[in-house]
């Protein structure tokens, strides 16, 4: 069964904030244990949870203090190309998504094209008096007409080359 959406919003209820960061964060580690051991990577987490009653930030570091520190350390003295190498930005992240997203429409863009033109023949083929085409669709169609006989040519080429009997 499916679980309901979270609704994301302030809790009131001082103990209940409480008790879902507990929750959260638990859920957290053992996801970021999963991975560590299922990929046999070094990973580090820290947990601000913000000022507390005596004034003192609480927060939560895993595995350790000494371990994350000591992983910290050592990724700062990588050389920089290194650093960065498989790192991602936010901002990169969004350009791969437009990026793959523009493409998509394109690919779009040339199918409805296609689509368009096939349907300009097959008007022109069933009542071509009646068809009136603007400049601009009949320039297109054109262009159209002349690829798919150059398509067809090239098909018949290479059939011809294959040398079937």
């Amino acid at each position: 069964m499916a679980r309901a959406r979270v609704k994301l919003a302030r809790i009131l209820n001082e103990s209940k904030r409480q008790a879902t960061l507990k929750k959260r964060k638990e859920a957290l580690i053992k996801k970021l244990q999963t991975i560590c051991m299922e990929c046999r990577a070094e990973s580090c987490m820290m947990i601000c949870d913000g000022p507390n009653d005596l004034g003192t930030n609480d927060s939560m570091v895993w595995p350790s203090r000494q371990e994350a520190a000591t992983m910290i350390s050592r990724f700062l003295s990588l050389p920089e190309h290194q650093r960065s190498k498989k790192m991602i930005t936010h901002e990169k992240f969004l350009e791969s998504i437009l990026v793959r997203e523009n493409n998509k429409l394109q690919a779009l863009k040339r199918k409805n094209d296609q689509m368009e033109m096939e349907d300009i023949l097959h008007k022109l083929l069933i009542e071509s008096a009646s068809v009136k085409l603007e400049s601009e669709k009949l320039t297109q169609t054109y262009f159209y007409i002349e690829d798919l006989i150059q398509k067809i040519e090239s098909k018949e080429s290479s059939s011809q080359n294959v040398g079937f009997p």
